[in-house]
C-alpha cells in the first residue's frame, strides 16, 4: 500500500509541474490544455496548492477544468477561481487539521491515507435528475463538489449531512480507512442493506435499520463512512437525540414503530462503539476527541465567518 501510494504520489508532482495553459484570466477555467513542457504555474492557486499541499502532502490538487474527470452523460461546473485558496484553506482547517490534533498518530494517518489527487469541482455533477455529493476513487482521488457555493456563513453548507462539504470530506475519507484496512471486527453483517433501493426508503426507515441516512442503508461502506462523518460533524446532543437516545414507548401510541426504532438506536450504538475501538486500537486515534476538536472549530468559524490563519 506504502508503495502503491508514494508512486501514486510521485505521479502527481510530475504531472502537477509539467501544466500549463493558453487560457485567458477570464476563461482560466474553461479550458484544458495537456502538459507540453516543464514550465511550471506562477498562478496565485497553483504557487498556493504547491506550498501547502503538493510538497507537504504531495497531493496534487485539480482545479482546473478536465472533462475526464467526469462521464460524458454527467453534468458539472467549473470551480471558479477565486475559491481555489478558500478550499484548500478550509481542508487544511477542518480535514488535516482536525486530525493532527491528534499528535504523531493523526499526523502518520495524513501521511499515509492523505489522497495523492484532490479534484475541484464548483457544482454537484448531475445525471438524468440523480445529483452525485463527492467521491473516492480507490484511495488515489477525491473528488469535492458544490464549492461554488463557499460561504462560511452558511451552516448547512459547511455541515448538511446531504451534501454539506465537511460531511463529504469526512465522509470520503473514511473510505479510505476501510478500502485499506477493512471494516471494524464485527461491523459487517449488523445490518439488512437496500443497497440502490436506498432511494426509496425514508430517513425514519433507515433507522430503523440501524443506519444514520438512508443513503447509510445502501452497503457496508457507506453506513462506516455515513457514521463517522455524521459523528464528527453534527453537534453532540443532536447526533445523541437522533440516533442513540432511546424512547419510553410505554408512552406512545405506537407502540410496535417505537420499539423498532429503538432497536435501530440500539444497533447504531453497537457499530458506533465499533468504529470508535477500530480508530483507536489500529491508528491510536481518539474520535470523540476528534469530535469534540471539529465542533470547536465549527464555533469558530460560524462566529467568525474565517479560517484562521496557521
Amino acid at each position: 500500500m506504502k508503495t502503491l501510494k508514494s508512486l501514486l504520489k510521485l505521479v502527481a508532482v510530475c504531472f502537477f509541474v509539467t501544466v500549463v495553459t493558453q487560457c485567458t484570466e477570464e476563461k482560466e477555467n474553461e479550458c484544458y490544455e495537456r502538459p507540453q513542457t516543464a514550465e511550471e504555474s506562477t498562478h496565485p492557486n497553483d504557487v498556493y496548492l504547491k506550498e501547502n499541499m503538493l510538497i507537504p502532502y504531495g497531493t496534487a490538487v485539480r482545479w482546473r477544468w478536465d472533462n475526464r474527470f467526469i462521464a460524458k452523460d454527467e453534468e458539472a461546473t467549473p470551480i471558479k477561481a477565486e475559491y481555489v485558496i478558500p478550499v484548500t484553506k478550509l481542508l487544511e482547517y477542518f480535514w488535516v487539521g482536525v486530525f493532527e490534533s491528534q499528535g504523531e498518530p493523526g499526523k502518520k494517518i495524513i501521511e499515509t491515507l492523505f489522497p495523492p489527487e484532490i479534484q475541484y469541482i464548483g457544482s454537484y455533477i448531475y445525471l438524468k435528475g440523480a445529483m452525485k455529493l463527492g467521491y473516492a476513487e480507490g484511495g488515489a482521488r477525491i473528488t469535492l463538489l458544490n464549492l461554488n457555493s463557499y460561504d462560511l456563513t452558511d451552516r448547512d453548507w459547511l455541515t448538511s449531512p446531504s451534501g454539506g462539504i465537511l460531511n463529504t470530506i469526512h465522509h470520503e475519507f473514511a473510505h479510505l480507512f476501510h478500502q485499506n484496512y477493512g471494516f471494524p471486527e464485527g461491523f459487517v453483517g449488523l445490518t439488512d442493506y437496500t443497497g440502490t433501493g436506498w432511494k426509496n426508503i425514508t430517513d425514519k426507515e433507515a433507522l430503523e435499520r440501524g443506519c444514520v441516512s438512508k443513503y447509510s442503508t445502501n452497503s457496508d461502506a457507506d453506513d462506516f463512512a455515513d457514521l463517522v462523518a455524521h459523528f464528527l460533524i453534527m453537534p453532540p446532543n443532536e447526533f445523541e437525540s437522533n440516533y442513540l437516545a432511546l424512547e419510553d414507548c410505554s408512552k406512545s401510541t405506537d407502540a410496535a414503530t417505537c420499539q423498532k426504532t429503538n432497536e435501530g438506536r440500539e444497533k447504531i450504538k453497537v457499530k458506533l462503539d465499533l468504529v470508535i475501538k477500530y480508530y483507536k486500537d489500529k491508528f491510536d486515534l481518539d474520535l470523540v476527541s476528534m469530535r469534540d476538536e471539529m465542533q470547536k472549530r465549527l464555533d469558530y468559524v460560524l462566529t467568525n465567518n474565517e479560517i484562521p490563519n496557521k
